[in-house]
């Protein structure tokens, strides 16, 4: 029985001498390869610490409790500084004043009547009657968008279909004296834009002033003015607008002075009082 442990026993130191030299042949082969550098550079980069870990967050301001709080219910008096600053109040009220001016022109607040606008309109059709038939025309009657605020002129369609192009055109607009202003058309909005402020203002257009359009050229408008508010140098002979309506001023100045004169005058002859009753009894209709 003794005999079968020791044989045994050197079995069994013969098998972990075999084991350990597999180990150190495997280890050998590992270094040959290289692949022990690598486990080892693995778990040293494993090892080291982070070093983009996330912040820690401020620490919030502490309330400082020495400050004394406001709790009186009296309102604060407000401290002007503009006796010791001058030049800011000047400063603030040119801005106020260079904004205000390049949002666009206010509108001047004259407001026409009904017959004003129907007069200047006829007027302006009289025009474009006794304009060259080969040059298109139209009337345009103003309103407040045209001549204040956003200044956008839109011109009929059917006329810029037939006799302006569908883009954006540079176009010029003369008025009567020979005056140039250049403009941008928009086709797609059939439209005046840029340009037409200028002319705008230039020639204190109003609200139901009636204007005429006359294609002169493809790039080219000529524009007649026909005010419906006019002032006295307006309202003097000059010009082919004074020349039509001289024949109207005097037709009705002459019923103005047959209303205002008295009744018991002895009439030159019986017809013409006739026709001043006539036309005193449609007055007062």
């Amino acid at each position: 029985m003794a005999t079968t442990e020791a044989g045994s026993a050197g079995a069994g130191a013969a098998y972990e001498e075999e084991r350990r030299k597999r180990i150190l042949d495997n280890l050998k082969h590992l270094e040959d390869l290289g692949i022990s550098k690598m486990a080892k550079s693995l778990i040293q980069a494993t090892r080291q610490p982070d070093k983009s870990a996330r912040a820690s967050p401020k620490p919030r301001k502490k309330f400082d409790a020495s400050t004394e709080v406001r709790r009186s219910s009296r309102a604060r008096t407000t401290v002007s500084y503009k006796d010791d600053f001058p030049e800011l109040d000047d400063f603030v009220r040119r801005r106020r004043i260079s904004k205000s001016s390049d949002n666009g022109r206010g509108y001047t607040g004259r407001i026409s009547s009904y017959q004003q606008q129907q007069r200047a309109f006829k007027r302006a059709e009289k025009l474009q009657d006794s304009l060259d038939p080969d040059n298109p025309s139209f009337v345009k009657n103003m309103v407040r968008s045209h001549v204040s605020s956003c200044f956008w002129l839109g011109l009929p369609s059917s006329f810029c279909k037939d006799h302006l192009p569908p883009r954006e055109h540079k176009m010029v607009l003369e008025d009567e004296e020979g005056v140039e202003f250049d403009a941008v058309y928009i086709g797609n909005r059939t439209g005046l834009s840029g340009g037409w402020r200028g002319f705008s203002m230039h020639h204190d257009l109003e609200d139901g002033d009636s204007l005429v359009f006359e294609l002169a050229e493809p790039d080219r408008f000529k524009i007649y003015i026909f005010k419906a508010i006019e002032d006295a140098k307006e309202a003097e002979p000059n010009g082919k607008n004074a020349d039509m309506d001289t024949a109207d001023t005097n037709s009705a100045e002459e019923v103005l002075d047959q209303m205002d004169s008295p009744v018991s005058e002895p009439p030159s002859s019986p017809e013409p009082l006739k026709g001043a009753k006539k036309r005193k009894l449609h007055g007062r209709r």
